[in-house]
């Protein structure tokens, strides 16, 4: 036998080549398909990694994000309205509007309607002096510029929600973050609906919100007194703008601490303490100078006790600490108050507004389906991932120095602690739309924990269709879907 084979190779003819052998697993099979890949497919997957690489390709994405968000915003901005949609009083205003519009339109020295909130108090003051007077002094320049009508209502709250998603990219670049990470923080954010509602309606978080991320972008920039500048005139749009100092004041004391534990350095304290006084100082020093200049303006009248505080902000400010003292939480009544811890549960969601369409059979209604419908309701697919996410933020900190995980978890507990003090030890009463200065931190955290190179992409890109299934289900403008 193997005399035939010397002979039949002497012969020149070939011997019988074994058969390759086939890869054993599914993976290895696809994984040899990808190889043989024909070479216009490898040019182009060349190029959109080549694209993906770009550094100005988060850039573009962010843009993209700003362009669909903005749409969301001002799609039927003048909704709801009763037909005939022909005036001012034709126009729904939308939970808190009764109070900032009314207080834009007296200082605009424009008379509310009989009835609405601050009819009967002098033109030209701010009537609602329990909040400073800047944001509603904005609204009362658009109405200056668009007319007592939504757009003059709301397109303040919708320039300001831009700028916060522009600074939420801008926070994660001055944390070190990535591009690709600021833009996933902005994205989460974009698909919220809490953030988005109130960015497409005439209140004051959104303005005090976004000066919040401006203050903490420069910051970590290195300017503490410009951070404290931009901080002041947050808290002259609303008060509790003041919560950010409670996260500079906990992002220095948990670096020194791990500068301590790791580096037993002498000069940790000293390094650490010289920003948070700096913005302190220039924080406080800021808001009651523009509160001042304001009260002179603008005089803020209190239609309780007929008081006009044109002189001392300090005046103004303990009448805003008093009257949101007095504002205590009922047992027997809750109504639409809620604690903190329910908060994280999105449950006590506030219906801001709701019109709906009816179908009627022998008298009664048989179908009901909204065309409007606001809610103060955050994104169940942000919320309910918010404390696994903030703890792996812990860890990603502790473990890498990371910056980014760092602000995400002392900004949540920065802004949610004195929510949780004024609820439980004050009896203040709360609302769920307060998490609005507390979110910042839930989508930087999802943005570190998704963005981490060890979870599976595939994860990654269905939670991110949830995130989008959610923004739909809860948008306001029913009749878009």
């Amino acid at each position: 036998m193997s005399a035939e084979k010397g002979a039949g190779a002497a012969a020149g003819v070939p011997a019988a080549r074994p058969a390759p052998e086939r890869p054993g697993s599914r993976a290895e099979r696809l994984r040899a398909w990808l190889k043989r890949r024909p070479e216009w497919a490898q040019r182009r997957l060349g190029f959109v990694a080549r694209a993906l690489r770009d550094p100005i390709a988060p850039v573009i994405v962010l843009c993209l994000i700003l362009v669909v968000s903005f749409f969301l915003r001002v799609w039927a901005i003048e909704q709801p309205c009763s037909s005939p949609c022909s005036t001012p009083a034709s126009h729904t205003l939308i939970f808190d509007e009764a109070y900032y519009v009314n207080a834009a339109r007296v200082i605009d020295h424009i008379e509310p309607p009989v009835g609405a909130d601050y009819h009967g108090t002098p033109l030209g003051d701010d009537p609602n002096a329990e909040h400073p007077q800047l944001a509603k002094l904005i609204i009362a320049g658009t109405i200056k510029l668009f007319g007592d009508n939504p757009w003059g209502w709301r397109i303040g709250s919708v320039i300001f929600g831009m700028i916060a998603l522009i600074a939420i990219y801008a926070l994660v670049r001055a944390a070190g973050g990535s591009g690709w990470l600021a833009a996933g923080a902005a994205a989460i954010a974009a698909t919220d609906n809490l953030l988005l509602v109130h960015s497409r309606i005439g209140t004051l978080d959104i303005y005090a919100l976004a000066m919040m991320l401006i203050s903490a972008t420069l910051y970590l920039r290195r300017h503490p007194i410009a951070a404290g500048i931009a901080l002041g005139i947050g808290m002259c749009m609303k008060e509790v703008a003041i919560y950010l100092f409670a996260v500079f004041v906990l992002f220095e004391l948990c670096r020194a601490l791990r500068a301590w534990w790791y580096d037993s350095g002498s000069g940790w304290l000293r390094t650490n303490v010289r920003p948070a006084g700096l913005v302190l100082v220039s924080g406080a020093a800021s808001f009651l100078l523009l509160l001042w200049i304001l009260d002179i303006l603008v005089p803020a009248y209190d239609p309780g006790t007929h008081i006009t505080y044109a002189g001392s902000p300090f005046t103004h400010f303990f009448h805003m600490v008093n009257y949101a003292t007095l504002l205590k939480a009922e047992s027997g009544r809750p109504g639409i108050s809620s604690t903190p811890f329910q908060w994280l549960l999105d449950e006590k969601a506030i219906p801001y507004a709701r019109t709906a369409v009816t179908s009627t059979s022998a008298g009664k209604i048989v179908l009901e389906r909204p065309i409007y419908f606001f809610q103060g309701l955050m994104n169940p697919y942000i919320i309910f991932l918010a404390i696994p996410a903030l703890g792996a933020c812990i860890s990603i900190w502790w473990r890498r120095n990371d910056t980014v995980a760092l602000i995400a978890f002392v900004w949540f507990l920065g802004c949610f602690l004195p929510a949780v003090f004024e609820s439980y030890v004050l009896q203040r009463v709360n609302y769920i739309y307060y998490m609005m200065l507390v979110v910042p931190g839930i989508y930087l955290a999802l943005a570190r924990v998704f963005g981490d190179r060890h979870v599976p992409k595939l994860a990654t890109a269905a939670w991110a269709l949830m995130l989008v299934f959610g923004l739909a289900d809860l948008y306001p403008i029913r009749t878009l879907l």
